[in-house]
C-alpha cells in the first residue's frame, strides 16, 4: 500500500512540476504556401541534424519521440513522391509512345517530313521539361529513404542503450537517496508552483470549478458502483431465469459489455475531472503529450476487467480461458486486474519519460518497484494456474481437457517473471520494465483474440443447431476467417510490443499494397485479393451452373448416369479454366514476360510430374472416348465392382463388399479391362449341374429348360439351352446358358435358378453325385485291431 502511495505522489508531483526540459531541436522554417520539394528539403535537414547530433542518455525518451516524428514526416513525403512521380511516369509514358507513333528516327544523311521533325522536336521538349521533375522526385525519395533507414537505425540504437544501460541497482541505498532528492526537489517545486498559483489567481469562479471537478472525480467511482451492482442484480436474475443456451449467452455478453462500458465511462469522466483540476497547474505541452497515455491507461484498465471476468468467471465454460475451481477463480481476477493497472501506470510513465517530465534515477525506481511488483503477481498467478491443472483431474476427470496450452504459457509466464525480477534487483530496471509489460500486453492480446474467437464459435455453433441448420457448413466458415483475421491483426501488434518498428511493419504493408515488382510484373495484395475473389466467384458460379444441370436440365435429355457425370465434369474443368482466367484477366497481370520461365518450369515439371500428367491425360480420354462410365461393373487388376466417380487423376470403384478401390487412369487406357456393362444389352449366364450316371439326360435337360423359363429375369430371347459338357468320374456334367436383362441382374438370377434346380431334382428324384472313394487295405498290420478288455459279468 505505502508502494502505491508513493508512485500515486511521484506521479502527481511530476504532472505538477516536471524538471527542466532540453531545449527542442529548431523547427525547420515554413513559409505560407510551401510546395513539396521545400517542405521535403526542410524535413530532411532537421533528420539529418538530428542524427549528426549526439544521443543524450539521460533525455533518451524524447530523443526516440522527436525521431519518431521526424521519421513520420520523412515517410510521409517519400509516398508523396512515390504517387507524384507515377503520375509523372505515366505522362512519360504517353510522350514516349507519341514519340514511337512518329517512326523512327532518319538515318544519317536521309530528311523527313517538316511536320514530323517539328512534331519530334516539340514532344522532345515537352518529355525534357517533364523529366526534370521527375528526377528531382526520383532523388527526393532516394534521399527520404536513405534517411529513413538512419532513423530506424537510430531510434533503434536508443532503445537498445536505453534497456541494456546498466545502473546502480535498485537494492543500494545510493539509488534511493538520489531518488529521494529527486523527488523532494519535484515537490518543493510543486510547493512553489503551487502557492505562486494561490497568489496570483484570484478568480472565484476557476477555484469553484477546479473544486467541483475533484468532487465529480472523487464522487464518480462511487456512484458507478452503485449503479453496476443493481444493474448487473438484474442482468443476472434474467439470465439465471432464461431457459435457453442462447439466452444464457446473450444475457452474459450484455453483462460484460454493460460492465465494460459503464467502467470505462466512469474512467472517462474522472478523467475529465482530473484533468479539469489539473489544466491551470500543468504545462500545456505536459497536457499534450501525456493525455494519450492517460486515456490509453483508462482503456487498459477497462479491457482487463472485461478479459478477467471472461478468462476465468464466465459461466460458459467454452468461453474461459482457464478453467479453475471456483473458490480460486475470484483470486486469480483479482491478480489479472492488479496486473493490468501495472501494465496501464507503466504506459503513464512511459509518457512521462518521453516529455522529459520524470528525473533519471527516479525513474529507475520506479521502473524497478513496478518490474518486481508485476513478477511477483504473474508468479502468482501462474502458481494459481498450476495449482487448479493439477487439481483438476481429482475433482473431474475432464477438465483437464478445458486448460488450453497452459503447461507451456506456464512455464514462459515464469521465465519471463523471474528474468524481470532478477534483471531488476542488479540495475537492468528498463530491460526489466520492457520485459514485463511485453509479456503481460503479448499475453493480454492473445487471450483476447482467443476469447473473441471462441464467443464467435460459439454463437455460431448455436445459430447451426436452430432456424439456420440448413446453412451450419457455411456457418463453419466465420470461425475459420475470424480466427485468420484475428491473427493478422494480432501478430503485427505482438511484433511492435516486443520491439519491431510499427513504422516499418507500416511501410512493409504499404510496400506490399502499392506492390511488389517481379521482373517486369508488379503484384500488390490488390491484386492477390482481386484474383482470390474472381477465382472464387467464378468456382461457384461453376459449382451452381453443374448443380443446377444435374438436377434440371440432364435428366429431361433421358441421359445415362455416366453422360451426366462426363459432361459435368467437363463443365468443371472448363469453368475453373476460365475462373482462372477472368481473375488474371482482372488483376490486369501481364504474363507474357513469365512465358519462357513457364516453358523453362513446364519441361522440368513434366519430368518430374510424369505419372500424374500421363493419369491427367488418361482422365481426359476416359471422359472423350467413355470405354468406362460411371456405373459400370468393370474388372482391372484383379478388382471387380461399380465406377463411383471418375476424377482427373484416377477412378474410384467401389465393390460389392463396399469397399473404394482407387485406380490411376493409365491401367484403364493402357491396361485390359473387362466392363460387363459397356453395351448396355442382355448378358449370359450359366448355371453347372452334374447329375448321377444312368439318369435318364433328356428329362434332365427339358427340366433345366423348364427351370429358366419359368424364371421371370430369363429373356425368352435368345432362348436358353443346355449342353452336356463332359463324362465325369462321379457324374455326367450338364450346363444351362441362359440370358438376361443386364450383368448386373446375372447375380442374383444364378442363384434364384440354382435354388428351384435343388427343389425340383429332390422333387424328380434326379440325385446330384457327388466324389467317392473305395479304400482296399492289402495288409493288416500285427496286433490291429487291439484286443478288447475283459467286461465284468
Amino acid at each position: 500500500m505505502r508502494v502505491l502511495l508513493l508512485l500515486a505522489l511521484a506521479t502527481l508531483c511530476t504532472l505538477l512540476c516536471p524538471p527542466a526540459r532540453a531545449a527542442p531541436a529548431a523547427s525547420p522554417p515554413a513559409s505560407h504556401a510551401p510546395s513539396l520539394f521545400e517542405t521535403f528539403d526542410a524535413h530532411a535537414r532537421a533528420a539529418e541534424s538530428a542524427l549528426r547530433s549526439r544521443p543524450d542518455p539521460d533525455a533518451a525518451g524524447s530523443e526516440a519521440s522527436r525521431l519518431h516524428d521526424l521519421r513520420q514526416l520523412l515517410a510521409a513525403d517519400r509516398e508523396k513522391a512515390i504517387a507524384l512521380a507515377a503520375r509523372g511516369s505515366l505522362e512519360l509514358r504517353v510522350l514516349n509512345a507519341q514519340i514511337d507513333a512518329l517512326g523512327p528516327l532518319p538515318e544519317e544523311g536521309a530528311s523527313e517530313p517538316k511536320s514530323v521533325a517539328e512534331q519530334r522536336a516539340r514532344l522532345g521538349d515537352q518529355l525534357s521539361a517533364q523529366m526534370r521533375p521527375a528526377l528531382a522526385l526520383d532523388a527526393a525519395e532516394a534521399r527520404a529513404a536513405v534517411l529513413v533507414s538512419e532513423l530506424d537505425a537510430r531510434q533503434k540504437a536508443l532503445t537498445k542503450q536505453r534497456l541494456f544501460t546498466h545502473d546502480v541497482s535498485a537494492l543500494d541505498p545510493r539509488q534511493w537517496l538520489r531518488a529521494a532528492r529527486e523527488l523532494g526537489e519535484v515537490i518543493a517545486n510543486t510547493a512553489g508552483r503551487f502557492q505562486a498559483f494561490t497568489a496570483q489567481k484570484k478568480d472565484i469562479a476557476l477555484l469553484r470549478t477546479m473544486a467541483l471537478a475533484l468532487l465529480v472525480a472523487l464522487a464518480t467511482p462511487a456512484l458507478g458502483f452503485l449503479g453496476w451492482t443493481r444493474l448487473a442484480r438484474r442482468i443476472e436474475a434474467r439470465r439465471e431465469g432464461s431457459d435457453t443456451i442462447a439466452g444464457k449467452l446473450g444475457w452474459t455478453l450484455l453483462l460484460d459489455g454493460a460492465a465494460t462500458l459503464l467502467f470505462a465511462i466512469v474512467l472517462l469522466v474522472v478523467l475529465i475531472a482530473t484533468l479539469v483540476f489539473l489544466l491551470p497547474l500543468m504545462p500545456r505541452d505536459l497536457l499534450k503529450g501525456i493525455l494519450p497515455a492517460l486515456v490509453g491507461a483508462g482503456g487498459l484498465i477497462a479491457v482487463g476487467r472485461w478479459l478477467g471476468r471472461g478468462a476465468v468467471l464466465s459461466p460458459f465454460a467454452q468461453l474461459r480461458l482457464i478453467t479453475l475451481p471456483p473458490a480460486q477463480a475470484p483470486r486469480a481476477n483479482r491478480i489479472m486486474q492488479r496486473l493490468t493497472t501495472l501494465l496501464a501506470a507503466i504506459l503513464v510513465l512511459d509518457a512521462l519519460e518521453a516529455n522529459d517530465a520524470l528525473a533519471p534515477n527516479l525513474s529507475h525506481i520506479l521502473s524497478a518497484i513496478l518490474a518486481c511488483w508485476g513478477a511477483w503477481l504473474l508468479w502468482q498467478l501462474v502458481s494459481a494456474f498450476r495449482a487448479a491443472q493439477e487439481a483438476a483431474p481429482a475433482q473431474d476427470p475432464g477438465a483437464h481437457e478445458a486448460i488450453d496450452f497452459l503447461t507451456p504459457i506456464s512455464r514462459l509466464m515464469r521465465l519471463f517473471a523471474l528474468t524481470s525480477f532478477v534483471a531488476a534487483l542488479i540495475g537492468y530496471a528498463m530491460l526489466a520494465r520492457f520485459l514485463f509489460s511485453s509479456t503481460l500486453i503479448t499475453l493480454a492480446l492473445v487471450g483476447i483474440a482467443v476469447y473473441l474467437h471462441r464467443s464467435i464459435a460459439l454463437v455460431t455453433g448455436l445459430l447451426g443447431e436452430g432456424r439456420l441448420a440448413p446453412y451450419r457448413r457455411a456457418l463453419h466458415f466465420i470461425p475459420l476467417a475470424t480466427g485468420f483475421v484475428l491473427t493478422v491483426l494480432v501478430l503485427p501488434v505482438i511484433a511492435v510490443v516486443w520491439g519491431f518498428s510499427g513504422a516499418e511493419i507500416a511501410d512493409g504493408v504499404r510496400l506490399l499494397r502499392n506492390g511488389v515488382e517481379l521482373g517486369e510484373v508488379r503484384i500488390s495484395i490488390g491484386d492477390l485479393v482481386t484474383f482470390a475473389t474472381v477465382f472464387v466467384l467464378g468456382l461457384f458460379l461453376t459449382r451452381w451452373l453443374q448443380r443446377f444441370l444435374r438436377i434440371t436440365v440432364l435428366p429431361e435429355f433421358a441421359m445415362d448416369a455416366g453422360a451426366q457425370a462426363a459432361l459435368l465434369t467437363f463443365l468443371g474443368y472448363l469453368g475453373i479454366t476460365l475462373a482462372a482466367l477472368v481473375a488474371i484477366a482482372t488483376t490486369g497481370l501481364d504474363l507474357s514476360n513469365l512465358a519462357f520461365v513457364a516453358g523453362a518450369l513446364s519441361v522440368g515439371l513434366g519430368f518430374g510430374l510424369q505419372s500424374v500428367v500421363e493419369n491427367f491425360t488418361s482422365g481426359i480420354l476416359l471422359l472423350l472416348e467413355r470405354p468406362v462410365k460411371v456405373g459400370d461393373w468393370i474388372e482391372v487388376g484383379g478388382h471387380s465392382g461399380i465406377v463411383r466417380k471418375i476424377s482427373v487423376r484416377s477412378t474410384h470403384i467401389e465393390t460389392f463388399d463396399r469397399h473404394q478401390i482407387i485406380v490411376p487412369n493409365s491401367q484403364l487406357i493402357s491396361g485390359v479391362v473387362h466392363n460387363r456393362t459397356f453395351t448396355g444389352g442382355p448378358s449370359r449366364i450359366e448355371v453347372a449341374v452334374g447329375v448321377a450316371y444312368g439318369t435318364d439326360l433328356e428329362t434332365a435337360r427339358a427340366l433345366l429348360l423348364a427351370i429358366a423359363r419359368e424364371d421371370e429375369g430369363v429373356l425368352a430371347f435368345p432362348e436358353p439351352s443346355v449342353i452336356l459338357e463332359r463324362f465325369g468320374d462321379s457324374a455326367i456334367d450338364l450346363r444351362m446358358y441362359a440370358f438376361v436383362h443386364a450383368a448386373s441382374e446375372g447375380l442374383s438370377t444364378s442363384s434364384r435358378l440354382n435354388f428351384a434346380l435343388a427343389r425340383r431334382f429332390q422333387e424328380e428324384g434326379i440325385a446330384i453325385p457327388f466324389p467317392q472313394r473305395d479304400l482296399h487295405v492289402r495288409t493288416v498290420p500285427e496286433g490291429w485291431p487291439p484286443a478288447q478288455p475283459a467286461t465284468a459279468s
